[in-house]
């Protein structure tokens, strides 16, 4: 009978321990949105996504209407150019739709190494010159190709510069932390504006003053997409940073 009490009270304190634990983390991680089935990291206030035409037929109300005030997505970037001449099939749809109901968009460029960075400038921003975007551009870089890692930085650099210089707004970089550490870290391009991507729970380099996004899951659930979505988070700073100015 003593050995059946002394269970008894054991379960009991563990789940005592379990649900002060649940407690306590529940106050801890304020900022976790089980909407979008995934746990969004707690020290970042700030919600975005980016799409492209993956993502099919959105209902554009649905997307930018989810949610509270506070955990609704707040950004979004929208892909409309690859290389020198791909242009993804739904970018002047998807932007249309956002600005219709008031969302913060922007375009990023997907960067092809071994094209022409004065062509892919060029291609882009007059691709994008007529709308008008909120946020400022990006061009997405994840592969090196035929370069090594100073011509890479150098063809980059010629991007960035002449996408300033047409747009009058510097391009961010996005990329994954890998490639962030293996080709641009420590480079010329280590103090412009980045938005990096790491699924792995944690993302170092978002201790970074330059480091503004942080894209921290492929399989976010957004309402109005029937498809999964890129989610990100963002400091609270982000609109000093990433706001366009015209």
């Amino acid at each position: 009978m003593k050995f059946k009490g002394v269970v008894i009270f054991l379960a009991l304190a563990v789940a005592l321990s379990t649900i002060t634990y649940i407690l306590l983390q529940t106050e801890r991680s304020s900022f976790i949105y089980t909407d979008y089935g995934v746990a969004i990291p707690p020290e970042y206030p700030i919600v975005g996504m980016d799409i492209s035409h993956h993502q099919g037929e959105i209902n554009y109300a649905e997307a930018v209407e989810m949610g509270n005030a506070k955990d609704s997505i707040q950004f979004v970037y929208i892909k409309v150019t690859e290389g020198t001449n791909f242009l993804d099939r739904k970018y002047d749809e998807n932007a249309e739709g956002f600005a219709a109901h008031g969302m913060n968009y922007g375009f990023y460029h997907y960067y092809q190494p071994d094209a022409s960075a004065e062509k892919q400038a060029l291609f882009y921003c007059e691709t994008i010159k007529r709308y008008n975007f909120k946020l400022i551009p990006v061009v997405d870089i994840e592969v090196i190709g035929n370069r090594n890692k100073e011509q890479l930085i150098d063809s980059l650099t010629i991007f960035i510069n002449r996408v300033d210089e047409i747009l009058e707004s510097r391009p961010m970089i996005y990329t994954y932390v890998s490639f962030f550490k293996d080709y641009i870290r420590g480079t010329a391009l280590n103090n412009e504006l980045f938005w990096l991507a790491s699924y792995n729970r944690s993302n170092p380099y978002m201790e970074m003053e330059n480091a503004i996004i942080w894209q921290f899951t492929e399989r976010g659930n957004v309402n109005g997409i029937s498809t999964k979505v890129d989610l990100n988070v963002a400091k609270s700073n982000y609109k000093d940073k990433i706001l366009r100015v015209r």
